[in-house]
């Protein structure tokens, strides 16, 4: 616009030694449509807002969900264009959608062109397939709009980020080699641990934190309060899932990505049959969750939210480790419940976790060991149960069983 102003200048300079009245009318008339098109692109960006809408924010593997994306200007000034730029992961299926590359590695845009009318709504539909699991961003968008004629443009970056998480797949035990009776063993303990929701002995009034689905309804109606059902106790010992993140010893070996997501569908199918069996799960793992860098570390339970947690969990961890799962075993086995059973599931096995799950199994564990790729090939512990889940061949057979 600069460059516009100076031209406009000159020829007025020209009109006036000229004395030429027709020059000087066109000077006027171009310096009128140069000042709408600088107020234009001054206040073009004002009042437009851009938003992104989710059907839902958490999805299982596989699964689609709706987003929305919604452009408004409200303002009496109408656009003759707006270019709005969102950048989303590239790993997703987002349909029908206009894309381009990103600079960032791992996004794409989802690219909008179109031009709004005073205090007119605008909203675009796509539809969102989690074909990976992981907590995906959307965001920041870019929007860019100018004047009518072209002569510059405005830039605005709207900073809200949405996260979409998406759940690691859930599989039956048997497609994952498993018996889906006992695979843990028949293990007893030496005292009451937990209630069997399979021996109903009685209702009790209704506390704050019970659950829902322990509601006696033919009881509550007879009493006219809520009634909660009782149960006798449980021989089952709560289950605590120890997930190794790492495929390789050191970091700087880098990661297998099959047999670490093997790995994390194994534990959330083994956390999946837990909870389903009215079973206290909890999940451990050598890694962090984002955000916030925070130490995965969920204790046995069996409310109604736990596999939600769990779930949410492995969707969040991070891709690298930061301690081994020894470590992790160590730290957090002294703190378990009485007669918890322990599941250690890992693609390495090395001298550190033989000697701690021995250590463990001296202690009075209940082990059990389920390996994938070549940690197979490891021997067997003593008094440790042991399963191999198979390598990458497997978990080929394994996707394609869940696509189908």
């Amino acid at each position: 616009m600069r460059a516009w102003a100076w031209g406009l200048a000159g020829l007025a300079l020209l009109a006036i030694l000229l004395r030429s009245a027709p020059l000087l009318l066109l000077t006027l008339f171009l310096a009128l449509i140069a000042g709408a098109a600088l107020l234009w692109l001054r206040i073009c960006l004002q009042g437009v807002t851009y938003q992104r809408r989710f059907g839902s924010q958490r999805l299982f593997h596989g699964e689609s969900t709706e987003l929305h994306i919604e452009i408004v200007n409200a303002k009496p000034l109408p656009l003759a264009w707006l270019r709005a730029e969102d950048e989303l992961p590239k790993i997703l299926v987002i349909e029908p959608a206009r894309l381009s590359s990103s600079h960032r590695p791992g996004r794409q845009r989802l690219l909008n062109l179109l031009s709004l009318r005073w205090y007119e709504r605008v909203t675009r539909h796509y539809r969102v397939t989690g074909v990976q699991r992981g907590a995906w961003a959307f965001g920041p968008a870019r929007l860019l709009s100018g004047d009518m004629f072209g002569f510059a443009d405005r830039e605005a970056i709207v900073p809200a980020i949405d996260t979409l998480l998406v759940y690691p797949r859930l599989v039956p035990l048997i497609a994952l080699g498993l018996p889906s009776d006992r695979p843990f063993g028949d293990f007893r303990a030496m005292r009451r641990l937990a209630e069997d929701p399979l021996r109903l002995n009685g209702t009790r009034d209704y506390v704050a934190g019970d659950s829902m689905r322990h509601i006696h309804w033919k009881a509550s109606a007879r009493r006219t309060a809520l009634q909660t059902k009782t149960f006798d106790a449980s021989a089952n010992r709560p289950l605590a899932i120890f997930l190794n993140i790492n495929t390789y010893e050191h970091v700087w070996e880098g990661l297998d990505p099959d047999l670490q997501e093997f790995a994390i569908t194994a534990a959330a199918s083994l956390a999946n049959w837990a909870w389903a069996q009215g079973q206290a799960v909890g999940l451990y793992a050598n890694a962090v969750t984002q955000p916030g860098a925070r130490v995965l570390r969920i204790r046995p339970a069996g409310h109604r939210d736990q596999l939600t947690l769990i779930l949410e969990a492995l969707a969040r961890i991070v891709p690298y480790g930061r301690w081994t799962i020894e470590d992790s075993l160590r730290s957090e086995a002294l703190h378990l419940p009485y007669g918890t059973t322990v599941v250690v599931v890992t693609a390495l096995v090395t001298d550190g976790l033989r000697r701690t799950l021995l250590y463990l199994h001296d202690r009075g564990y209940a082990l059990t060991l389920v390996t994938l790729g070549g940690a197979g090939e490891t021997p067997p512990l003593p008094g440790v149960r042991r399963y191999h889940l198979g390598g990458r061949e497997a978990w080929h057979d394994l996707t394609t069983l869940t696509l189908g």
